[in-house]
C-alpha cells in the first residue's frame, strides 16, 4: 500500500504549492493510534532482541559464523538488536510480513517486496526487493533462496486501523467538548457607526485583535479600552468540564491495541505491580509464539535434511527475565543438584563466563535423588524384615 492510500484513510487535506512541496494536515488523535501500537512493537522487539538465537550442529550448540549473524552482527551497517526490531516492526506494521535475504553472507531485511506469483506447491516467487537505502535488487527469489517472517493471515495493524476511525470521532468529540466547556470567550462592543467602517475593519484585524489575543492568553497582560469600546467576558452556564473523558479513551485504545498483541493491560499502561505473573503471561501469549515463528522459519530455510541430522536454529527466550544472581542461589542449587544443567551452563544462563574445567562439564545428583525401583525395594524389604 502506497504512502498516499495509507495517509488518505487520516488526513483532511493535501495542500502542493507550486515548489512541489507537500503540506499535510494529520488530524492529532492519530498520535494515539501510533504511540499505542509502537508501546506493544517495542514491548515485542525488546523482548526478541533479549533472545539468543541458538545454532545447534549434530543435535549441539555452536557459535560459529551464523550465530554471529543472528546474534552479534547481521550485515556491515546493522547490529543484531537494530536487525530483529526492523523484522518485528514489519511483521506487525506490514500484511506481507518481514521478508529477509542473504546476500554474499549476510542477512538484510526488506523495506520492500513483491510476490512475483504465487505457487502453493512450488513455492512462491519474490520480487521487487528494495533494501535499506533503496537499494533495488533485480534479482528473483524463490521462495527456498528467503526467510519470509509472517505469524497470520490477518494483519493486526489493518485491524487496529478500522476500530481506531471509530475512536478517533470518540477522541476528537471529547477534546471538543473540553475545549467548549472550559474555553473563555469574549464579547468587544464597538460604535455601530464603526462597525461599516472599512478603515476600523483594518485596524482591528492588525491591530486591536492582536491586542485582545495577547491580554487572554498572557497571564499579566494590560487591555487599553478606549471611548466607545468595551470587553466583557461572556459567562456559560456550562458546568465545567475535566479531560477524563478524554484519558479514559486513550487507556481504552492502549488497552484494546495490547490485547491485539496478547501484551497485558498493566505494561501497555505502564502500572505494572505484580510483575511475574504479567511478565509470565506476555512472555507465553505474546514473545514465545514469536520467538518460535521465528525458529521454525530458520529451520525452513536451512531445509528439512539438515533439521533430520540435527542441525538447526532456536529463538531461545529463557533470558528475557533480568536474573539477580543471589535471589537465583537456592533455584541454582536444585538445578545443578537434579542434573538439569551443569555448572557451565547455569553460568551461562546467570551470564557469567563458564568455567570450561572438566569437573565444571560435569552433570551432578544430589543423594536425595534415588530411582523408583531402589525406593520400592527398600519399602518391601521393611515390611518382610516386620
Amino acid at each position: 500500500m502506497g504512502l498516499g492510500n495509507y495517509l488518505s484513510k487520516w488526513i483532511g487535506k493535501i495542500k502542493i504549492s507550486s515548489e512541489q512541496t507537500v503540506v499535510i494536515d494529520i488530524p492529532a488523535t492519530i498520535y494515539y493510534e501510533e504511540l499505542a501500537i509502537y508501546t506493544a512493537q517495542s514491548y515485542l522487539a525488546n523482548a526478541i532482541s533479549m533472545c539468543e538465537m541458538r545454532v545447534f550442529s549434530k543435535g549441539k550448540p555452536v557459535k560459529n559464523e551464523d550465530y554471529y549473524l543472528l546474534n552479534v552482527s547481521p550485515n556491515k551497517n546493522e547490529n543484531s538488536n537494530y536487525f530483529w526490531h526492523k523484522v518485528i516492526r514489519k511483521m506487525i506494521r506490514e500484511e506481507k510480513g518481514a521478508l529477509v535475504v542473504e546476500i554474499n553472507g549476510e542477512l538484510h531485511c526488506a523495506e520492500d517486496f513483491s510476490v512475483l506469483e504465487e505457487r502453493p506447491i512450488l513455492g512462491n516467487i519474490y520480487g521487487g526487493v528494495v533494501l535499506a537505502g533503496g537499494l533495488q535488487l533485480n534479482k528473483i527469489f524463490t521462495a527456498q533462496e528467503v526467510y519470509l517472517f509472517k505469524m497470520e493471515d490477518e494483519c493486526v495493524k489493518g485491524l487496529i486501523d478500522g476500530m481506531y476511525q471509530e475512536y478517533g470521532k470518540l477522541l476528537e468529540t471529547a477534546a471538543r467538548t473540553f475545549r467548549d466547556t472550559n474555553g473563555r470567550k469574549f464579547k468587544f462592543k464597538v460604535n455601530s457607526l464603526k462597525a461599516g467602517d472599512e478603515e476600523f475593519a483594518k485596524d482591528f484585524s492588525e491591530i486591536i485583535s492582536k491586542n485582545i489575543k495577547a491580554y487572554m492568553e498572557n497571564e499579566y497582560a494590560t487591555y487599553v479600552e478606549y471611548e466607545g469600546e468595551e470587553l466583557t467576558e461572556e459567562s456559560s452556564n456550562k458546568p465545567q468540564k475535566s479531560s477524563e473523558d478524554f484519558i479514559s479513551i486513550r487507556k481504552d485504545i492502549f488497552e484494546v491495541v495490547g490485547q491485539a498483541f496478547k501484551i497485558p493491560a498493566s505494561m501497555m499502561l505502564g502500572s505494572v505491580t505484580n510483575v511475574k505473573d504479567v511478565l509470565d503471561i506476555f512472555l507465553t501469549f505474546a514473545v514465545d509464539p514469536l520467538a518460535n515463528t521465528i525458529s521454525e522459519v530458520l529451520n525452513k530455510r536451512a531445509t528439512a535434511y539438515e533439521y533430520t541430522k540435527g542441525n538447526y536454529y532456536k529463538c531461545y527466550s529463557g533470558r528475557i527475565k533480568h536474573r539477580d544472581l543471589f535471589d537465583s542461589a537456592a533455584n541454582v542449587e536444585k538445578i545443578v543438584g537434579s542434573a538439569v544443567l551443569n555448572t557451565d551452563e547455569v553460568r551461562e544462563e546467570l551470564e557469567l563466563m563458564p568455567l570450561d574445567t572438566e569437573w565444571s562439564k560435569q552433570y551432578r545428583i544430589t543423594k536425595n535423588f534415588q530411582n523408583v525401583e531402589d525406593a520400592t525395594k527398600n519399602v518391601e524389604g521393611g515390611e518382610n524384615d516386620g
